[in-house]
């Protein structure tokens, strides 16, 4: 077997040791969100060639690696979580993911010099992580969002965003409350299905 140079054995001796040492570190948080943007943008500008089913797939590969969409489903529930069975709680995640994708790819749907910027990101109080971002339209004011994100399996995942101070999570909580206690679970998921044909016409 033919020597190898120090530097290399000592390299190899150091990978042994770390198996961890040498693996790509994760996406930082703010990677995150410029990754999530840039599939986004990815969409608008071919949004004519994909079409919605194109848009559709390309954001959906988007939103499963960004976003923590279980999480977000048990929060959006709020307390009347713990109340559903497990099958209901794998229904209103699997709804509850329909209508994000047809959100995405209806609203970012064609180019019109639109840009993302991502900003600064802090550490909040219980650990998660705040990114701020900036979309500028072709014409218009700039929207700036707030994405908050928490680590699970050692990945960043989004867990909440905030446009212009306004969170979604919040929005999204207080109207699944108010339908759950009107028309209960199944009327709920009904709500949610018409919104994502909704948006999926339009798409």
């Amino acid at each position: 077997m033919p020597k190898l140079p120090v530097f290399l054995r000592s390299l190899l001796a150091t990978a042994l040791l770390l198996p961890g040492a040498l693996a790509l570190a994760a996406p930082a948080p703010g990677d995150v969100v410029t990754g999530f943007h840039d599939v986004l943008i990815g969409n608008m500008k071919q949004g004519a060639t994909l079409g919605c089913s194109g848009r559709s797939s390309r954001i959906a590969t988007a939103v499963d690696g960004s976003f923590d969409l279980p999480y977000l489903a048990s929060r959006v529930m709020r307390r009347q979580w713990k109340t559903l069975t497990p099958e209901q709680q794998a229904r209103f995640t699997t709804t509850f993911r329909d209508l994000v994708l047809a959100t995405y790819a209806s609203q970012f749907s064609a180019f019109g010099g639109e840009k993302f910027e991502t900003l600064a990101t802090r550490e909040l109080a219980d650990g998660t992580r705040q990114v701020n971002a900036k979309l500028t339209p072709g014409s218009g004011n700039p929207v700036n969002f707030d994405y908050v994100l928490h680590e699970v399996g050692g990945q960043w995942r989004i867990v909440n965003v905030v446009a212009d101070g306004v969170s979604d999570l919040a929005i999204r909580a207080s109207q699944y409350d108010k339908a759950f206690k009107s028309v209960g679970f199944d009327g709920l998921l009904k709500q949610i299905e018409s919104q994502t044909a909704a948006n999926r016409t339009g798409c």
